[in-house]
Parts: C-alpha cells; sequence; structure tokens
C-alpha cells in the first residue's frame, strides 16, 4: 500500500487535535503515520496529544519548549516525513474519508505528479454540518501541466492546504517553506512543486476547513495591504526560480491578476465608509501591474471612489443592472463545484 505521513502543527488547538488526528488515522487504503508538533501551546494540548500518542503507535508527539513560530515548525515537520507522501495538516483542520488513500494512490498511477489536491468543505462551531463524502476510491481527476495550474493561479489559491498531498521525494528536492513568506507561503510552495512536476485535481471534497475566531488565516480588512503585499512578493520569488524561466510570459497575467484582486478588495474597506483605505488598496494594485488601470473594475472602483460610500449606495443597484457588472464577476472562482469551495 501506498504510504503517507501526516504533519499536525498545533498551537492552541487542542480542542480540535482529536477530531484531526482521528481523521488521519480512520485511512483506509494506505498506511499512515502522524506527528503532532506542539508549538509550545499554553492550552492543553500536551494532555491531548500524549493521550492520542499513547492510544496509537502511528502517532508520534514533539513539544516545543519556546514558540518557533508556524513557519519553522512546518519546515521541522517536513524534514521528519519519509513515507512516499506527505500532507502537512493544522490542527483545526481534518481529511475527508478516503481523502489519504485517494491522492496517495493517484500518485502511484501518475509517477509525474508531485500535488494532489482537491475542494474542501467547511464546517462551523453551532452550524449544522455538511455530509462528508463516500471513502470510495474511484474519483474523476484532472492533471494539470505547470503552465495550465500557474493560470489557475492567477486570481486565487486554487489549494486549500487541508487537502495538498505532496510527493516527499519532490518536496525534499524543493526544499522547505521560506520564511519571509509568512501569509503567502503556501501558495508559493504549490506553483514551486508545479515547477517539479505535474499537479492533480480529485473532483471529491479532501479536506475540511474549520472556521471559528481564531483561524490563523483570518483578517481584518486593514490587514489587507499586507496580505496582498505577502502575495505580490511570492511572485517575485516564484519567478526568480531558474525553473520558471520557460514561464515568464505568464508573469505580467498573473500580476494583473493580483491587481485585480487588490481593487476588488478595495470594495470592503469602501464599503465601511474608509476611503482612504480604499485608496491605498487601489493604489498597491497600480503598483503591482499598471495594467490594472486599464479593466473596467479599476474604473468603476474610482467612480465609486469619486461618489463616496453615501453615493454609491444610492445608485449601485442602477448601475450594475445598467452595466451588467458586480466586482465579483471580475475575480470569479475559480472551479469551484457547488456546495464545495476551493481555496480562496
Amino acid at each position: 500500500m501506498p504510504s503517507v505521513d501526516v504533519i499536525i502543527p498545533c498551537y492552541r488547538y487542542a480542542d480540535f487535535l482529536a477530531e484531526s488526528v482521528g481523521s488521519v488515522l480512520a485511512t483506509e487504503g494506505c498506511d499512515v503515520r502522524v506527528l503532532i508538533l506542539d508549538d509550545a501551546s499554553p492550552d492543553h494540548t500536551p494532555a491531548v496529544a500524549e493521550a492520542l500518542r499513547k492510544a496509537d503507535s502511528r502517532v508520534e508527539y514533539v513539544r516545543h519548549a519556546t514558540n518557533r513560530g508556524h513557519i519553522a515548525t512546518y519546515n521541522e515537520g517536513l524534514a521528519w516525513a519519509r513515507a512516499e507522501c506527505l500532507l502537512l495538516l493544522s490542527a483545526d483542520d481534518f481529511v475527508t474519508p478516503g481523502a489519504l488513500a485517494r491522492a496517495a494512490q493517484l500518485m502511484q498511477a501518475h509517477p509525474e505528479v508531485s500535488l494532489v489536491y482537491g475542494p474542501y468543505l467547511s464546517v462551523e462551531e453551532g452550524k449544522p454540518r455538511p455530509e462528508m463524502p463516500s471513502a470510495d476510491l474511484d474519483a474523476a481527476h484532472t492533471i494539470y501541466d505547470a503552465r495550465r495550474f500557474f493560470a489557475l493561479n492567477r486570481f486565487i489559491n486554487p489549494v486549500h492546504t487541508s487537502t495538498a498531498v505532496v510527493r516527499t521525494a519532490i518536496q525534499q528536492r524543493v526544499g522547505g517553506y521560506r520564511a519571509e513568506l509568512t501569509h503567502s507561503g503556501d501558495q508559493e510552495m504549490w506553483l514551486r512543486l508545479a515547477l517539479h512536476g505535474s499537479v492533480a485535481r480529485i473532483d471529491r471534497p479532501q479536506g475540511v476547513w474549520r472556521q471559528h475566531g481564531s483561524n490563523m488565516s483570518s483578517y481584518y480588512y486593514e490587514q489587507m495591504l499586507r496580505d496582498i503585499d505577502q502575495r505580490r512578493l511570492m511572485f517575485d520569488t516564484v519567478f526568480g526560480y531558474p525553473e520558471a524561466a520557460a514561464f515568464a510570459d505568464m508573469e505580467a497575467p498573473m500580476r494583473l491578476g493580483l491587481a485585480m484582486a487588490a481593487v476588488r478588495h478595495a470594495s470592503q474597506p469602501f464599503d465601511q465608509g474608509d476611503v482612504v483605505g480604499a485608496r491605498a488598496m487601489m493604489a498597491q494594485a497600480a503598483g503591482i501591474s499598471p495594467a490594472v488601470r486599464r479593466t473596467r473594475l479599476w474604473w468603476l472602483q474610482r467612480a465609486k471612489l469619486a461618489m463616496g460610500p453615501r453615493a454609491w449606495q444610492a445608485v449601485r443597484p442602477v448601475v450594475t443592472k445598467r452595466l451588467g457588472l458586480s466586482l465579483g464577476r471580475f475575480v470569479a472562482p475559480i472551479e469551484r463545484p457547488d456546495a464545495v469551495q476551493d481555496a480562496g
């Protein structure tokens, strides 16, 4: 059977850890190991992790004496992995039935594939959970070469970390996460892996993202400038690799896509009355790609800024109906099946 090593970094997620680990240990059709990396959590993570380790020999547990941060913790886990495939799984997320076996068997059938991912489901405390997919291994898939996968990353990050199963040998070849990319390291890693092999997408939910108030990926709009800047730095990094020279023609379109996303994000501070914040986001977008100034999205946002929030709300229904426009249409989600989400 194929083998998968699952690294579970944990910081203050003790209440979610058992479900995360349990979803991995329930896997059939492949051999699994789990490493819980406790980054000096101040909660009861040690008690939960020790109980999980004692209950199943496939579970290992390491606790840091001091907090090292998520990038260093991720890379520690990557260095531990020795199975054919690996998954870096946040302790507040979990995998769907059959997910690891589907990904691992697909990698065995296609040695050229470096990364396998799929749609994800989301759960929120206090709300009904979505129905989990069956553990059946027979699921349709699509394989992208590097150029097609880069195109998918033009507007959004299409890969949620809870679904990203990586071929360990290629992970070791490309190295770990970059310390300077604290908020865009995942997407940079997916693109880096795509430079060394094909990327496969399984057409079935592969992971579950738990939404709660302490998610590391939860941002207020005031932090969006930093987030967009991190993605710009991510593109700087990716297109600086020698292997990316063959895809140099894709850099400008991808930067334009990021700039359009920044313009779209400008709506959030604007709708809350923060015109200064919206203008700052627009200025950042123009700095990423001057070509964004020639898009309809740019001019619509400029018109909104000229009118101000109150006047815009009054005319918005008429304008959007007349022009057939909505801001979301310009940065449409890619490959987003009904009732299932890709990463945003």
